[in-house]
């Protein structure tokens, strides 16, 4: 063991009486606040459920105000037990960052893509984290300067703080583990968090640093004031940072919390940088003694620059309208698994290239950490499982660019609402939703091309050139989605009018082989009634759903149950002569129909005529029960021998595994728009289509691909089926921006974070 752990274990165990009178304070008061919340937990579940867009949604509400009332008890246990554990720890173990910074230099671990839920869930909390940081951050940092003391001098990151915010909203996590509830539930409880405990926590963080100042632990240490972060990223700069006009100073006012939120998330990704690379960044206090001047900082940024420029004008000639050719270079770009390391090394040798036109020794950290934080930035998108390898080909031209809105305009990775960034997280979207591999031409790609070659050759040092290509950009992604939705719409009537057909044909099919079922039939009856008047009783349903019990569906109905009794060998002879004293009126309303309704088979009818007309004739009459065969569904063949209908998809569930009813009972809850990725034989590109529709009555959905166009038809027996196979997966939508979900996993990877990657177990997420 060594010295300094030695010093801080005795430190610690001289503190140790101080250390538990804290956390009694702080428990005593989580204790209380998370009554609140569940108290109050039930009303706002209460309230979302009353307000849910189905039934099965609100069910979903439901079941987990009754889960959250079953498990309470556990979870005040586990977020005691998180709380305990922090403070225990509290000097015994070295940061997290501390550890990550042992994997290696640089970036070279690989960026991990969060799952949706995973995401959606942890965006949430580290909003928490980020607000409560910004609310109490005199408080917070009279704090970890006061406990560093206590573990020998260590000042402790925000994350190290027991009982501060990232250490309260992780033990809050932790305890929500158990609760088998669908993400958008789990958010809700994170605001009710937020509202009942962490808004409310200065006061005891204000109790925790008076116990340890009547403890003797720097009791004297000076208060230290909120910088914005505009003052902040002047100091660094060493310029005094360049002068705000009026507007300036209005949008600011209007974009505090969005801004303070992405600068202390971007200050913390800079810190754990720094801990990575042994040591602090530029224009923070402690810097070593060789750090550069301020005047070395601004003309190595200037050199940076000019360097950028050059290599941008470069590629802008050589790359800026390439992305055709790159595709003739790699025709199966799609299933090329080497495509996208040979991308990331060509961004690899761009950063290498600027950073060996300047003097690495006289470089700010600052700029050292923007460059390579652009590289993970870039490389996330690139890690996409989602976006098109040949979107990603164009999009990396981008990356030169970006490295310069950067360093010239820092406020791209801190506010959400800066041009360039807005820029970039729509062009990711509209590529993986509008950008098909295949066949580039169509959808977003022409215009995404557009984008990046007016970046290329444009984009000197006026950031607000990326206003102008925000609007363009807007323009065409509203056009593609009016484009599509129309061309969608059609494709679904379309379908909807060919399934209505069909299921008018089998109903009417069905009805006149039950009659043909009694007993065998003259020719001309058989086929008078298997075309014509079967093509009778289908245009009274589509006419009117309803009709099949209406009274023009059950008299033509009659009239078939009429012809097919006058043959009936069962009948007497009195009731033979009393049916056929009924074939005159029978015969009349036949005629009668054919005349009204029109497009009967005139051939047909006059066979059925001549027939009805020679009684004496019939016992000359060949006999036959003709089968009629069911049509299939829009997207079957005709000759299916299991065409689906109602009754057979109601009773094929009956058939189905458990695990095959349980996920079609997913899949019924599924969402029009849903993306879904289905793959082939080994080597064949994998199909990305979108749920469009579901038939109430089949069970059948309709696929669209990105232009709207009908791709695909299945049974949600076949769909449940492949999903479990593992031949099909749903695509979850982003719920956040691109960069803020780059952000994110930046920050867990430096972390030491283990994200975990989509498995088929979970292909289906549950319906929202």
């Amino acid at each position: 063991m060594s010295n300094n752990t030695i010093t801080r274990s005795g430190n610690r165990r001289q503190y140790d009486a101080v250390m538990d009178q804290c956390r009694d304070t702080v428990l005593v008061f989580f204790d209380t606040q998370l009554a609140d919340l569940f108290q109050n937990a039930g009303a706002a579940l209460l309230d979302f459920a009353e307000r849910a867009e189905s039934n099965a949604v609100q069910s979903r509400f439901f079941e987990a105000m009754g889960q959250l009332t079953r498990r309470r008890s556990d979870i005040e246990h586990i977020f005691r037990q998180e709380i305990n554990l922090g403070f225990d720890v509290l000097g015994k173990s070295k940061p997290q960052s501390s550890e990550a910074s042992e994997s290696g230099e640089g970036f070279g671990v690989e960026l991990s893509l969060v799952e949706p839920d995973e995401m959606e869930e942890s965006v949430a909390a580290e909003n928490l984290v980020l607000r409560a940081n910004a609310n109490y951050f005199p408080e917070l940092y009279a704090l970890s300067q006061r406990l560093g003391a206590v573990i020998g001098g260590r000042k402790l990151k925000d994350f190290e703080i027991p009982a501060g915010p990232h250490h309260v909203v992780q033990c809050f996590r932790r305890a929500l583990e158990g609760l088998d509830v669908e993400v958008r539930v789990k958010i809700i409880l994170y605001a009710l968090f937020d509202k009942f405990v962490l808004k409310k926590a200065r006061a005891t963080y204000v109790e925790y640093n008076a116990i340890l100042i009547a403890a003797g632990i720097l009791p004297n240490l000076k208060p230290v004031h909120i910088r914005n972060a505009a003052g902040r990223d002047a100091a660094e700069h060493g310029d005094g940072g360049k002068p705000e006009s009026e507007s300036e100073k209005t949008a600011g006012a209007d974009q505090v919390e969005p801004q303070a939120l992405g600068a202390e998330l971007f200050d913390s990704i800079l810190d754990l940088m720094s801990t990575r690379r042994g040591g602090r960044r530029g224009g923070r206090p402690g810097g070593s003694m060789g750090a550069p001047s301020p005047a070395e900082t601004q003309a190595q940024t200037r050199e940076l620059l000019s360097a950028i420029s050059s290599l941008q004008a470069s590629s802008a000639v050589e790359q800026g309208s390439t992305v055709t050719t790159d595709m003739a270079a790699f025709p199966n770009v799609e299933i090329d698994s080497s495509f996208i390391n040979r991308v990331k090394e060509a961004l690899s040798l761009e950063r290498e290239k600027v950073l060996n036109s300047v003097d690495r020794n006289k470089l700010s950290p600052m700029d050292a950490d923007l460059i390579d934080l652009i590289g993970m930035l870039f490389e996330y998108m690139l890690n996409d499982p989602v976006l098109p390898n040949v979107a990603k080909a164009l999009l990396s031209h981008l990356h030169t660019p970006y490295l310069k809105v950067a360093l010239i305009d820092r406020r791209l990775l801190v506010d959400s609402r800066h041009p360039a960034r807005r820029l970039l997280d729509q062009m990711v979207e509209a590529g993986s939703q509008w950008v098909e591999e295949g066949n580039p031409s169509r959808g977003m790609f022409p215009a995404l091309q557009q984008i990046v070659d007016r970046v290329l050759q444009e984009f000197s040092d006026d950031v607000g050139l990326f206003d102008d290509l925000l609007h363009f950009f807007d323009e065409k992604m509203r056009d593609q989605q009016r484009r599509s939705d129309t061309m969608e719409q059609r494709t679904q009537e379309a379908v909807r009018g060919r399934e209505k057909l069909t299921l008018a044909k089998q109903r009417a099919a069905r009805e006149i082989q039950g009659l043909f079922g009694l007993y065998p039939v003259p020719q001309p009856v058989a086929g008078f009634l298997s075309k014509t008047w079967m093509d009778h009783l289908v245009f009274i349903l589509l006419r009117d759903e309803e009709q099949e019990r209406g009274p023009t569906w059950k008299h033509a109905v009659a009239v078939a149950e009429q012809l097919v009794a006058l043959f009936d060998p069962r009948t007497s002879p009195e009731m033979r002569r009393a049916r056929i004293e009924t074939i005159p009126k029978l015969r009349e309303t036949i005629v009668n129909t054919a005349a009204r309704v029109g497009g009967f088979n005139t051939a047909a009818i006059d066979a059925l005529i001549a027939l009805l007309d020679a009684p004496q004739n019939w016992p000359s009459q060949t006999l036959e029960r003709p089968e009629i065969p069911l049509p299939g569904m829009p997207g079957q063949s005709g000759d299916s021998t299991s065409p689906p209908t109602l009754e057979s998809s109601i009773s094929d569930d009956e058939d189905l595994s458990e695990p095959e009813r349980q996920m079609v009972e997913r899949l019924r809850r599924m969402r029009f728009g849903t993306w879904f990725e289905f793959s082939g034989d080994p080597g064949t590109p994998v199909r990305r289509i979108k749920l469009s529709w579901m038939s109430p009555l089949t069970a059948t959905c309709m696929f669209v691909d990105r232009s709207g166009m009908q791709a695909e038809i299945k049974s949600l027996r076949d769909l449940a089926q492949e999903i479990l196979a593992g031949r099909a997966r749903v695509i979850p939508r982003p719920k956040h921006p691109f960069i803020d979900r780059a952000l994110v996993s930046i920050r867990k990877m430096l972390q030491g974070s283990d994200v975990g990657t989509p498995t088929a177990a979970a292909a289906v997420p549950p319906a929202s």
